[in-house]
Formats: C-alpha cells, structure tokens, sequence
C-alpha cells in the first residue's frame, strides 16, 4: 500500500471510531429528517384514508410476534393489521383471531391502549382491516372475534376524543355505526334500498373494509331479504336497479339474480316476460330449456321459477315465429293462439329459420337474430322462406311451419329422427318424417270465433289427440297465499299471514325447526323466533328474511 492510500485509510478508521463513540451523532446530524418524519406522522394521522400495509410486512411483524419476541409499537400495528391473515410458511397455523394460545395477548395489548386511552386512530384502523377481512360468513360465532368488535367500539371513542375537531371520516362511521354491532349492515341495505345518497366508497376506506368481507354479504343477504316486503309496483321499480347491482358485484350476482328471479315469480307479473331480467338470467345462467343447463339453473333457482322463464322464452319464440317468421303468407293467428295455450308447459323450444331469415338485413331480422344467439337453427332443404318451430311439452315434441298448409308433426321425446338443439336441420328427411311420428295432423276444418275459453275448428281435434298423450291446457292462476296456521311437532307456531310472500317463507322455515315463535305484531310488538339449539342454516336464513338478532339473548331473532 502506497504511503498515501495508508494515511487516507488511517483518517478513515479514525473518523469511524469517534462516530461509534458519540452516540447521539445520528440523531443531532439528522435532527431535521426526525421533525419531517413526525409532521408526516401528523399528517397520516389527520388522513381521511389509511392505506393498508403491505402482506409481507404485516406477516414479518405477525411471526416475531409468535417468537415472543419485543415489539415496537409500530410492529405492534403490523399485528393488529394481521390478525386475519395466515401464514404461507406455516399453512396449519391457525390465524390469530381463531388461535386460543396467542389471541389473549392481543386481547391484553388493546384493553391496555384502551384503559390509557393511548390507541392511536393508525391502531385502531389496523383493528378494523382484520375485523373486516376475517374470512367467516358467519363471524359471530368466533368470540375472539366478538371481542375485538366490542374493542373496535370502545376505541373508537378513545380516537375521537383525542381529536380536537371532528372530521368527515368521523360523521361517516357514527352514521353507518351498526357495522360495530351485531346488526351489521341494515342501516347500508336500507340506504341502497330507498335509493338514498350514501358515503359507502368512503367507508370502504375509512374502516378499512375489503372486497371480499363477510360485511358484503351481510348487507346483501339483508337488502335482498326485503323484496320481500315490497308491494310489486315498487318492486317492479327496483329491477333495473337490481340487474346494475348485478352487474357491479360480481361476487354477488348469483345472489341478486336469484332472489330477483324469485320475487318476480311470486308477483302478479309471473306470467309477463320482464326483457331486461329474461336477457340478464340468459347471460349469466344461459338457456335454461337445453338439458346442459338445467342443472346450473337448479342450482340458483327452484324448479317453478326455471320454468317461468323457459315459459317467457316459449312464448316469445311463438311470436317471432307466427309473425316475424311467418314466411310469404300473413300471420296465422290461430295457430299463434293454439300454441301459446301450452307456452307455460314447454320444457323447450326452437326456431329453425331457412335461408330468407337467416340474410334478411331488416332491423327487426337483425335484432331478433342477436337477441337469440345460440338458440337459432339453420333449415336445409326447404324453400328459401320456409321456417320451423319446435316445442316440446312433457314426453313429446311438436314441430310446425312457417305458412299456412302445413301439417303438424308429432314425435316422443327419444324416438324423434333428429335431436331438437341441432345447428342444423332437414326440412324433409328430419322434421317431416312420415314413419316415425306419433300425429301428423292438418290445421282443417278453418278455426273462427274463437277465445281465451273457448276454442273451434281445428283447435278441437288437436285438443282430443293432446289429452290421449296426456297433454292438457292448464290455465295460467294467479298464486293464491293461504292464510293458515301450519301444524309442526318441531315447532310451536303462532303467526298471522300478514305480509304473505314473508310470512309464507317464514312459516316454511320453522314448520320443521325446533323453535318458539311469538308473533305480538297486531299488538304493535314484533315477530320474534327463539332456537332451542344452535343452526347455522336456519339462523342465515333468518337474516336473509329480515331478522334481527336480539343482542342478549342467543339464538333469538325478530322482525316487525
């Protein structure tokens, strides 16, 4: 080493050494870096979001933690914010808020932040993220859980009084301050119900609330159980609203179009196709006539409300087909009113459209087409103007074309010489088969004067050989709510149909449930339902309804 290079090093070493010496270097050099970082602490403090930490700081701080190693006050937040996170490097590990040896320590850490009235609105916002992101959709039955949201109450009065003024953020949590209670989410399902300007992208922020907690679907389950409760002018209202629900959260849309679906088959509109609900079901669910789907159908909807709406897509198949479709002749009415007799049974329909459909450019071809894509057959073989119609009602299928002079054609499901959900289809050697069918009948004699209740012509031949394949028209009833006690040895039942859509379902869910039911509403009290033991299904249920849990009382619900 050169002479100068060695004194250079010794200067160095020197310099270092009388550093290490003097321990309060770092801090009087940097003296104004320290006043900047308070002021932006100040700051952070004053914000009206807190942003979450980052996943890999919160677990660090989560597993010195669990090595009971000493904590700055700073990792001691790392940990409020993770107390609903898990672990990759230790998958059995069970998170803190449901890990019995360590949650009293965290228990302890907040009572004391509380009692010295020292927690921080930066703590008590990382209490509210693992509050809300706790993966349960039935938190309440955690206690651990039920204690940090009783901590999350009180502490949030312990924030507020250390601010001299109140802030915005503030005004948002003490109006949406059922998110703290066992009540969570009624004031916001009421709120997006009346159609009321709400602060919800706010809250969101302010108590630190994830896409995915279990308070979405809280607050669904309680909004969607009040459809319930609305008369069918205003729920017929509340659909377009709906369907953009639908179409904003997608984790609920399932959800929103089931109940949606329901509600409209329990209203006077049954029987009334509503377009935008019909085009939204068919999207999300697809056709509910072709056996591949059915099965998804059922999963969503019971049985009756999937054939409300295979009834909707007959019937407007039906009047494409008599009048869009009808060919060079004019529309055939009388078959249209024959037909659309048996729409509300059929299983399944389908237009085979021939080569005139298929390219014609008006706008009524052009919007039929797109609204029914992937329900539209191709015909072969027929003249360029010819169409068929397709429909299958219980065991058989049913098949008429465009224009008057052609004959009906009949065959059991199973046995026919073509399957209906082809692409493509022979006019000639499939639809018209001469051997295989089980009728094939004429529309003679000419059918005139005829009705809703009362039928002529031809009408009554087809009628006669209907009924001998079991086939008969059934007039389309309004529901009708039968006002009746329902006997149970499981339950003790005492309610008065009042609300009949309600009252109905709830009597449907207790008849079987062991439970006391005290109905005082015609005495200005409530409706209330005590479990004898704990249920998880029927207590979710419950809440879908309506109900309210009663705060002191385990297992007991009511509803005005």
């Amino acid at each position: 080493m050169t002479p100068a290079l060695s004194s250079l090093s010794q200067r160095i070493t020197a310099k270092l050494s009388s550093i290490r010496q003097d321990d309060n270097y770092l801090r009087n050099d940097f003296h104004a870096l320290s006043s900047t970082a308070q002021d932006m602490e100040k700051r952070f403090d004053k914000a009206e979001k807190i942003p979450t930490p980052p996943h890999e700081m919160r677990l660090a701080a989560l597993r010195r933690f669990r090595l009971a190693e000493e904590l700055t006050e700073r990792e001691w937040r790392m940990v409020f914010y993770g107390l609903a996170d898990s672990d990759p490097q230790y998958p059995g590990q069970p998170v803190l808020l449901e890990d019995d040896a360590f949650f009293p320590e965290i228990n302890s850490a907040i009572e004391k932040r509380i009692e010295t009235k020292t927690l921080k609105r930066r703590d008590w916002a990382a209490l509210c993220s693992s509050y809300f992101a706790y993966r349960n959709e039935s938190p309440e039955t955690n206690p651990h859980w039920c204690v940090l949201r009783g901590h999350i109450a009180k502490g949030y009065f312990v924030v507020k009084a250390a601010i001299r003024r109140e802030k915005s953020w503030m005004k948002t949590i003490e109006f949406y301050h059922d998110i703290f209670t066992p009540q969570a989410g009624s004031v916001i399902s009421q709120q997006l119900l009346a159609g009321e300007s709400n602060s919800l992208s706010s809250l969101e922020k302010i108590a630190q609330i994830p896409d995915s907690s279990w308070l979405w679907k809280r607050i669904f389950t309680v909004l969607l159980a009040q459809l319930d409760t609305l008369n069918d002018p205003h729920y017929l209202d509340k659909i377009s609203w709906l369907l953009g629900l639908a179409a904003q959260w997608v984790r609920f849309r399932d959800d929103i179009m089931t109940a949606t679906l329901t509600r409209y088959y329990h209203s006077t509109y049954r029987d009334q196709a509503h377009s935008a609900l019909k085009q939204a079901a068919l999207e999300y669910w697809d056709n509910p006539q072709l056996k591949s789907q059915q099965n998804k159908w059922h999963q969503y909807v019971s049985e009756p409300v999937a054939a409300m709406v295979r009834g909707w897509l007959a019937k407007q198949d039906l009047m494409h087909f008599f009048e869009l479709l009808r060919g060079n002749g004019d529309v055939d009415q009388a078959r249209l009113h024959y037909w659309l007799r048996f729409a509300n049974q059929m299983g399944f329909t389908r237009i085979v459209m021939g080569p005139d459909a298929w390219q014609d450019r008006g706008s009524d071809f052009v919007k039929f087409r797109e609204e029914n894509r992937g329900r539209l057959s191709h015909l072969r073989s027929g003249r360029s103007f010819d169409n068929a119609m397709i429909m299958q009602i219980n065991d058989y299928i049913f098949v008429e074309f465009s224009g008057t002079g052609n004959a009906m054609y009949a065959y059991r499901v199973g046995q026919a010489p073509f399957n209906p959900e082809s692409h493509s289809l022979d006019i000639n050697i499939q639809l018209k088969d001469k051997y295989r069918n089980v009728l094939r009948l004429p529309h003679t004699p000419r059918a005139e004067g005829y009705n809703k209740t009362r039928i002529t012509g031809w009408m009554l031949k087809y009628d006669d050989e209907l009924r001998k394949l079991g086939i008969r028209w059934m007039a389309e009833e309004p529901i009708k709510f039968v006002d009746k006690k329902v006997p149970s040895s499981a339950a003790q039942v005492d309610i008065k149909i009042i609300n009949p859509l309600r009252d109905t379902a709830i009597l449907r869910l207790v008849e079987n449930t062991s439970c006391i039911v005290s109905d005082n509403r015609q005495k200005g009290g409530v409706l209330s339902v005590q479990l004898k033991s704990p249920d998880d299904t029927t207590e979710r249920e419950l809440l879908r309804l309506g109900f309210t849990p009663v705060t002191k009382e385990p297992h007991r619900y009511w509803i005005k």
